[in-house]
């Protein structure tokens, strides 16, 4: 396969074993950047793919007698891990069921996350679907209520900061802003600032809640932003599914990201931008009933 590259990256390497490959093309049917080909029954890298092989590794996850791997972007073939029985994984009632349970919590016991529970929160969110490979999303963990605190701390600190410069920006740039825009910061943004310092203040911790865990998710200049919030959606999932509360801030986004100091003091490249912060923790309280909720609208094409 010829030298490409894409997303800053080169192209992964596939390698067939010609000895154990059957032929039966499956590698070739299912890769998304036709990387691979089929001729005379034999599997070949394509000559001129026009990515490259991006690193997905369906053509590992398919193969069924192992005879391709795939090395690049992110990806080795020690990554191959076997499928659960399909009798052991969740049915549909059961993923229901697990969703319609998971509330936002921001109220926690005083114990802290096992180090056990808080690692396979962030293995179950790394399965996210992120986008082309390699993944460009980041975690930083904060394991205990002290470096919690810590950065809320610091972020509360740059808070008058940024409540002074957004109203002098949603001022200034009033006739250039949407309606929408002006009053999300006049009537909530703003707001929110002031008052997570006021609470501050009063001894309070109204911004990450005085959690016992946090995750940080940041992404880098060629992932998808959306891929941040993916990931810190699976990991609120398997929050839920080891028995813990979790909550998702946004908050924390625009001052981080225009905090260089802060960056650069909890090591986020210079390049990335934040993303959610998911606090997590055994829940104080325990919710009796789900409250359905529903899309703003559904339409049918």
């Amino acid at each position: 396969m010829p030298e490409s590259t894409l997303l800053g990256l080169p192209s992964g390497t596939p390698r067939i074993n010609e000895e154990t490959c059957r032929g039966c093309g499956l590698c070739a049917a299912v890769c998304p950047a036709a990387a691979l080909v089929v001729e005379d029954k034999t599997v070949r890298a394509a000559s001129d793919p026009p990515f490259g092989c991006i690193g997905c590794g369906h053509c590992m996850a398919i193969c069924p007698t192992g005879s391709i791997t795939v090395s690049g972007r992110g990806i080795d073939p020690e990554d191959r891990i076997d499928l659960p029985p399909e009798n052991t994984r969740a049915t549909a009632d059961q993923i229901e069921a697990l969703l319609l349970a998971r509330r936002s919590t921001r109220f926690f016991k005083e114990g802290e996350v096992p180090d056990e529970t808080l690692k396979r929160v962030i293995d179950m969110a790394a399965t996210a679907p992120m986008g082309i490979p390699p993944s460009g999303v980041g975690v930083i963990v904060f394991h205990g209520r002290e470096k919690v605190q810590a950065l809320a701390e610091d972020l509360v600190a740059d808070f008058k900061g940024a409540s002074r410069f957004l109203r002098g920006f949603s001022f200034l740039a009033r006739p250039f802003l949407r309606k929408e825009t002006l009053e999300a910061l006049k009537s909530f943004v703003i707001p929110l600032l002031d008052l997570t310092r006021e609470k501050r203040a009063e001894g309070r911790d109204v911004l990450l809640w005085d959690a016992p865990a946090a995750i940080l998710f940041h992404y880098g200049p060629y992932a998808d932003p959306a891929d941040c919030d993916i990931a810190a959606t699976y990991a609120l999932i398997a929050a839920t599914s080891l028995g813990l509360g979790a909550c998702p801030i946004g908050t924390v986004k625009p001052v981080l990201d225009r905090n260089k100091a802060l960056k650069e003091k909890y090591g986020i490249p210079r390049k990335n931008k934040c993303g959610l912060v998911v606090v997590m923790g055994h829940p104080r309280y325990r919710f009796v009933r789900s409250i359905r909720r529903r899309f703003a609208s559904v339409a049918y094409a």
